[in-house]
């Protein structure tokens, strides 16, 4: 049918040939097969020139509403597109925004541009209740960090942050300038939420484990008390270094670094909004300075 107008339009198999870029055989041949599709002559062509029929110019008018139709389609489409609607919800770790604050609120703020209309929801939430949440799809979209790889999930890494040992001023280590490791070890520690390195692990093994706490905030009032050590992010913990009430344990012994990741259930069809809300978190980790993946910081 595209092929029928141009040649209407330029008045002839020979005119259109360029447009078309095909030969006047084959314009030709396809206006023939037009033809038998529709059961009708729609054209003259030969020594006396080229001249719609009747039948022909039916077939014109009617090819250029239909046209005109599609384009309609395809910007009322494209429109909708772009004024997504529903809602997008999201499931964040516990004290994410100590590390990703800024990349964070430039994913949202560039979706809630480009998509006024869709309500963002957005929950804090621990480690293994982010995973089942994701799993049993209360939320379309996690960013966590996960201890070992989840068949059901797909799993983007997005950056990776660093944890060091740390002891509060009423701890007996806290007046050690530099304790052995074996010394260490033998103290009770806060049980990590979540890690992602084998070894890390194999050292965390040679403590007795004393408490837990699913939050940095949580953890930060245990190791406050002396009477735990606990792995907290070197940025997370600053303010209580400054003051005095916290100090850093053999950083060259005790250290680690997870990999936070973007996470969404692999058998659930995700919504526009969900599409388009993972493309502006995946952006804006991309052009950020946070530590690791993409862009690196130093950890």
């Amino acid at each position: 049918m595209r092929v029928f107008r141009t040649v209407v339009d330029h008045g002839g198999f020979s005119a259109a040939e360029v447009t078309l870029n095909k030969s006047k055989s084959a314009i030709s041949l396809d206006i023939s097969n037009l033809e038998q599709r529709l059961g009708a002559k729609l054209c003259q062509r030969g020594r006396s020139g080229f001249a719609l029929t009747d039948e022909g110019q039916i077939v014109y008018l009617a090819a250029l509403q239909l046209f005109n139709d599609l384009d309609k389609f395809k910007d009322r489409v494209s429109t909708g597109m772009r004024r997504l609607t529903g809602k997008v919800t999201l499931l964040l770790l516990d004290n994410i925004v100590s590390v990703a604050e800024k990349p964070l609120a430039e994913a949202f703020a560039a979706f809630g541009r480009a998509h006024p209309r869709v309500e963002i929801r957005v929950e804090s939430i621990s480690a293994s209740g982010l995973e089942r949440g994701i799993l049993e799809g209360d939320a379309e979209i996690g960013i966590s960090v996960v201890p070992r790889p989840v068949a059901t999930l797909e799993m983007i890494p997005l950056f990776r942050e660093e944890v060091r040992l740390y002891c509060g001023d009423r701890h007996p280590l806290f007046g050690v300038a530099d304790p052995a490791e074996e010394d260490v070890v033998r103290h009770a520690l806060i049980e990590p939420s979540t890690t992602d390195d084998p070894a890390f692990a194999a050292l965390l093994g040679q403590f007795p484990i004393s408490a837990q706490a699913g939050s940095l905030d949580t953890r930060i009032l245990l190791i406050l008390s002396g009477l735990h050590l606990g792995f907290l992010p070197p940025h997370y913990a600053q303010t209580w270094v400054d003051r005095g009430q916290l100090r850093e344990i053999r950083p060259d012994a005790f250290s680690s670094v997870n990999t936070f990741h973007l996470l969404m259930k692999k058998s659930a069809r995700p919504t526009a909004a969900a599409q388009q809300m993972t493309k502006s978190i995946l952006q804006a980790f991309r052009s950020s300075r946070v530590s690791g993946i993409p862009g690196d910081r130093g950890a």
